[in-house]
This record gives C-alpha cells, structure tokens and sequence, in this order.
C-alpha cells in the first residue's frame, strides 16, 4: 500500500492494487494493465518479417483504445499502427477469463487473418498497376473468400467484398477507435487504410472504409464474429484524406430499427465530419472554422520531459437528449483547443446543408473547459444528464452537468491520474459503469522512443457513474 496525494484535487487516496479509494468514499477499480502487450497464439513466428518490417516488436505495441460489451463479457482493444511489428490491429478478450488487475492476453479480432499485413503491402507498385489505378475500377467487384458477410448486395454496392490486384481488401489495416453498439450488439469502427510509421514512412493500403462486425452473446465461446457491412469512402471523401479517421458516433432514428440512423465519423487530421446515413448508404462531409486546431493549445508535455506537438482538430462528438423532433444537440471538441462546440443532429441530418460552406450560427461555441483542459474523447451518461472528458494535458477526468452553463466553475473532477500517464478512451456501459483508460499513445505518436517493457503503460479503470459525481458539481 503505499499513500499519495491527488494534486489540485485536496483528496488523500489511498493506493492498493486493484483499486484506489478516496476519503469520500469513492473507489476506482484498476481492472487491467499491461507492460507487455502479449497474443494468444499468434498465426506467424514473432520474429518473421512483413516486407522490411519485424512481425512483433513488443516495445511498439501499446493499447491505445477499447471497447466493452457487457451482453458478451467482449472487451475489444485497438493497438494503433504507427510503429512496425503489431501484429493485429484489432484484438479482444473475454473479461470472464481474467481477474481484477491481470495483464489479459489478446487475440486478433474479429481473426488474426482479417487484421495481417503482407509483403506486398510495403513494396512500391509497378507501372502497369499504378496504370491501372490505385484502387480497383468500379465495375470490378472481384468477390473474395474466407469470410462471411451478411451484406445486401442487391441494395448497396458500395459495401460488396473488393479486391485489389487479386488481393481482398476486407482487411483491417489502420483503426484508431472503435464504438460498441450495445442496442444492436455490434462494433463500428472506421479503417483507414493506410500504415504511417514514425509520421515518415507511409503506405496506402487500401481505400478508409466503415466497418460493422456483430457481437453476438456466445462470441467468448464460439470466437465468431460475422462482418455485417464494410463499405468504402466514396472517391471524392477518400480523396480528401488518406488517414486520420479517429471517431465514430451513432444517432438512431427509431426505437425499433437497427438500421435508420446516421453516423458521424471524424478526420482530426484534416479536420472534417463525414455523415452515413446508414439506412440509404449514403456519404456527405461538413467543414467548418470550429473543426480547426488552436495552435496556441496545440503544445502538450508528458512525463514531465517529453514536448510534442499535437496539431490535431475535431475528434469527439456527443449526443444529447433528442427534442420533439428527434434532433439531438451534437457536442464536438478537438484535441488542440479547450473550448467545445455544438451544432444540430437536424443540420448534419440534411444532405443539402453539406454543399454550403458554413460560416454560420449553426455551429457555435458553448464554452471553455479550462486552461489546460484540452478534451480528448467525451461521454454522456442519459441517466444522469452528465458529461465526462478524458484529457492530454492535465492527467484528469473531469464531469459537466449538460443542464448547466459549460464554463470552469461547472467542471467537476471524477479522478486524477498518477503522473506518466494520459488519458484517452472513456464510454459508458449499460450497467451504469464509467470506463476509462490511460496509456502512452503520446510516445507512440510523436517519437520514435521504445516502450519500457518493465513499465505499465495502459491501465483500464472502472466507476459507477453514480459514484463518479457524487460530491461534484455534476451531481444536481
């Protein structure tokens, strides 16, 4: 046990492994953490190489991003590609097959096999391919084997099998975040199809697509994940960005539909929406000044010696109650700026609104969370009305009441992290839990410095909700 006190918070904790407890009677379950991220059973020897590149190399590979589903006990974790040698971009294991503080061992989700690079991915195309186009012509729609679909072909050819050059494109090749979809029991997540290591050495792979994988309740058992759609960016929105789609929001339009809603996906490197209308399979982008960084809060500092940049605009976006009308408030934030915006679900819902080049009140600013307060992802919890952020820059948790004026007398704290680390993922489960995890995604991304193989480096924790804003301003 060992006793440390929460700076700026005024609370003393008490530290025992697996937990951390607060005078005010809260606790924050530590339920995973890893130093090593290591694979059950992986497809290839460690030490084999794809193209130049090593299979595993352990110091690259860091658990950026998750995901639960409760009806499954699924949790799905994201390993970002930005180094060399991680063998699945995508993994998962069952939360039943693991004790409080384990280090689980992952393997590939929805397969190894979906998630490999190859060879040829890395090598550089010869004149009669690049001839030929970089991806395959429209009317070329190759089917591929070995995995099954549960697609409409006769409805939306956009989201048919592809092939490129005789290879399948149905691989996972670069997704940064994922979102469980507890109503329907699925994962939707964006890949981007393009490897970009240590920000000099970039490979297109193949074109951004939507995926959208079913969770079913035996999948722990049976490890059967059926793909139920994948469907490309259209040629004008891919051509706009190669990389950088991060988040994905889900806005549905009715009670009883798995299918009428629409998805908000961002690009937080080129600093646009894009909205799917799911239903009708149908694509349109918005772009807006609100999406752009601050480059004055774009400066961030880890660990307390490593400065990085971090020039990125839009990521989250949050839903809030719908209206009469259906139409719901979308929160947005961007990771250079401490601000946060909102725009109506009833603009980006219409595609013509996306053929203006908005410069209106539309899209608006509600306030500032605070100096060093630069959000990163954001969650709402409907039973309460309450809003968390996770953070880069001060190491915190923080909680806004979405009935109340958004500025920081209205910020509440739910939990400071030890120093070393930075927050990135939060959601909230359908049990009424607070999920959130910290890891060191800022060394990934803006170094080429090895992860400490004897340093945890990715902790997954875990409130109630009800006992995350207790004492807060976020409680009434």
């Amino acid at each position: 046990m060992k006793i440390t006190l929460g700076i700026g918070l005024c609370v003393l904790a008490l530290q025992v492994t697996g937990q951390f407890y607060y005078k005010n009677g809260h606790h924050v379950d530590e339920v995973y953490k890893w130093t090593k991220v290591e694979y059950e059973y992986l497809p290839k020897l460690e030490n084999s190489y794809i193209g130049p590149y090593r299979y595993y190399i352990p110091e690259n590979n860091n658990i950026a991003s998750l995901g639960y589903h409760p009806a499954s006990g699924l949790m799905i974790v994201s390993i970002f590609r930005l180094r060399p040698g991680v063998p699945t971009n995508l993994g998962a294991f069952c939360v039943g097959d693991y004790e409080l503080g384990s280090s689980p061992r992952i393997w590939g989700f929805p397969n190894y096999e979906i998630n490999d690079l190859q060879p040829s991915d890395f090598s550089i195309p010869t004149e009669e391919e690049r001839g030929v186009g970089v991806w395959n012509k429209p009317g070329d729609r190759s089917p591929s084997v070995g995995y099954y679909y549960n697609n409409p072909y006769n409805r939306f050819s956009s989201i048919r099998p592809l092939s490129i050059y005789g290879r399948p494109l149905e691989r996972i090749v670069s997704t940064f975040h994922i979102t469980v979809d507890e109503r329907c029991n699925r994962v939707f997540f964006m890949d981007n199809g393009q490897v970009q290591y240590y920000k000099n050495a970039t490979y297109s792979i193949q074109k951004p697509a939507l995926w959208v994988i079913d969770l079913p309740a035996n999948g722990c058992q049976t490890r059967n994940f059926p793909i139920l759609r994948r469907t490309v960016l259209p040629d004008h929105i891919a051509a706009r960005a190669s990389n950088g789609f991060a988040q994905v929001t889900l806005d549905y339009q009715s009670d009883n539909s798995c299918e009428d809603l629409f998805v908000y996906i961002t690009n937080t490197f080129y600093n646009f929406m894009v909205v799917y209308d799911y239903k009708n399979d149908d694509f349109w982008t918005f772009d807006h000044q609100t999406f752009q960084p601050v480059i004055s809060e774009s400066y961030f500092v880890f660990d307390n010696y490593f400065n990085y940049n971090a020039n990125l605009g839009l990521f989250s976006v949050a839903l809030g109650f719908p209206d009469t009308n259906g139409d719901r408030t979308a929160f947005y934030t961007k990771i250079a700026g401490t601000a946060q915006y909102s725009v109506s679900t009833r603009v980006l819902k219409n595609k013509a609104n996306s053929y203006i080049s908005f410069n209106s009140d539309d899209f608006s600013i509600m306030g500032y969370l605070g100096c060093n307060h630069q959000p990163v992802k954001t969650a709402i919890d409907y039973s309460y009305g309450v809003m968390f952020y996770t953070q880069l820059q001060s190491n915190q948790i923080l909680c806004w009441n979405i009935n109340k004026p958004l500025n920081p007398d209205n910020i509440g704290v739910v939990h400071e992290f030890e120093k070393f680390t930075v927050p990135i993922q939060i959601f909230v489960d359908s049990a009424g839990y607070l999920w959130f995890q910290s890891s060191y995604t800022p060394i990934i991304y803006a170094s080429d410095i090895p992860l400490d193989p004897y340093q945890v480096s990715t902790r997954v924790f875990r409130i109630r909700v009800d006992e995350a804003i207790r004492g807060t301003v976020c409680e009434n």
